[in-house]
């Protein structure tokens, strides 16, 4: 009878833990289906020449604003839970269940090996960098010990260090062996690879899918992510792919530029007085 019961109690407990984990997904999927009803009519509304596929984007493009907009907004009441948390504790269905879409990206390392490079052009990096790609198909091995048995078999006895040495750096000299070459190649080339591990998993968050899947393996230089429930493939694709570029604006204190502002007000008034106009004539 204990035995029994003790049965009984893991039983229910089981299925109050489920029912509250299932609880979270049908508050969220109740909350979006009521935004998606809500985006459709003001598209309708804004926008009655829309009809098909166009239509259909345009309420998709809508409720992901919409709902980005009230991620803080409490939506179960009963726990005092946001959307935000809701979406992060409903049940991942995957891709088998929900559908989605699954991408695997390269990271272009032999694109990196040429820019770190002083030269390239050089036909001699280019044979060693083409010669590893062709053999990225059959191997395990990672880039850039591919360019390092490229370059051996058809440079035997050769150097590195003219390649690669820049007057920007001093990370090396035209006496730096190839061991010393290959140890800063790779560490760049990890540093790329984390970075753009980093990125990608940024620009995920914008998706709004729960439970995305980013797996990245550094030796094949592939990023594999699985975004379930994804309902536009053209923009993830499009925002994945996007390059990155870093900018730099100079910029300035207000109290830097503040006497140029003035000199400027002075001289537009003394233009308008000797021209005999109104500066508020003369700007309607």
């Amino acid at each position: 009878m204990k035995l029994k019961g003790l049965v009984w109690f893991f039983t229910i407990a089981l299925i109050l833990i489920s029912l509250h984990q299932l609880s979270f997904t049908l508050v969220t999927r109740n909350f979006e289906n009521k935004v998606k009803a809500k985006a459709e009519n003001q598209i309708k509304k804004e926008q009655p020449e829309l009809a098909g596929e166009a239509l259909k984007f345009a309420v998709l493009d809508k409720t992901r604003y919409m709902l980005d907009s009230q991620q803080t907004q409490e939506v179960y009441p009963l726990l005092g839970t946001t959307y935000q948390k809701c979406k992060e504790q409903e049940l991942n269905l995957g891709l088998d269940l929900q559908g989605g879409m699954n991408v695997v990206l390269e990271v272009g390392i032999d694109d990196l090996v040429r820019k770190l490079s002083n030269n390239p052009k050089d036909p001699i990096l280019n044979a060693a960098i083409e010669a590893a790609n062709k053999k990225k198909a059959n191997s395990g091995a990672d880039f850039i010990t591919l360019f390092e048995q490229s370059f051996n078999e058809l440079n035997p006895n050769a150097k590195l260090a003219p390649l690669f040495v820049k007057n920007s750096t001093e990370q090396l000299s035209f006496n730096s062996s190839n061991a010393e070459v290959l140890k800063m190649l790779r560490r760049e080339a990890n540093d790329a690879f984390e970075r753009t591990a980093n990125v990608i998993t940024k620009r995920i968050d914008r998706f709004g899918v729960s439970q995305p899947t980013v797996n990245a393996e550094r030796d094949k230089g592939i990023i594999t992510v699985e975004l379930a429930g994804v309902q536009n493939p053209e923009r993830v694709r499009k925002i994945l792919q996007s390059t990155a570029n870093l900018e730099f604006w100079e910029t300035y204190a207000i109290h830097e530029i503040s006497q140029n502002i003035i000199d400027a007000d002075a001289s537009l008034k003394d233009y308008y007085a000797s021209s005999g106009k109104s500066v508020l004539a003369d700007s309607t």
